[in-house]
């Protein structure tokens, strides 16, 4: 399922790249497929998109948070641990209600102690 919703997501980015969602899609489609390299790859062209053209992140801030979050995952499970914290700060910075972006961040931060 996942391996073909990658598949999907990459066809559909080749026809339109410029269509940021699709890349946090297929972020997540490739946290399930581990394969943490692309998910960081793709949520940093969501971030570097924003950070040119909307002038940061706050135009976008649910997609930046998802692309945020996502990538964090990816740090995490590449075991670096102090980029999944700072990515999960900036997301909370983005969205403050969301309360699982600090317990991620508690989280991440006991993994950083027992790695």
């Amino acid at each position: 399922m996942y391996k073909s919703a990658n598949k999907h997501y990459t066809d559909a980015l080749d026809e339109c790249r410029d269509m940021l969602p699709l890349y946090t899609n297929r972020a997540l489609a490739r946290i399930k497929l581990e394969m943490f390299e692309d998910v960081v790859d793709d949520c940093t062209r969501v971030l570097e998109y924003a950070e040119v053209f909307d002038e940061g992140y706050t135009k976008q801030r649910d997609l930046c948070y998802k692309a945020l979050s996502r990538r964090a995952q990816a740090f995490r499970a590449l075991q670096d641990f102090d980029e999944a914290i700072k990515d999960l700060a900036m997301a909370k910075v983005l969205l403050p209600d969301q309360q699982d972006c600090q317990n991620l961040i508690d989280t991440y931060k006991q993994d950083k102690i027992h790695a």
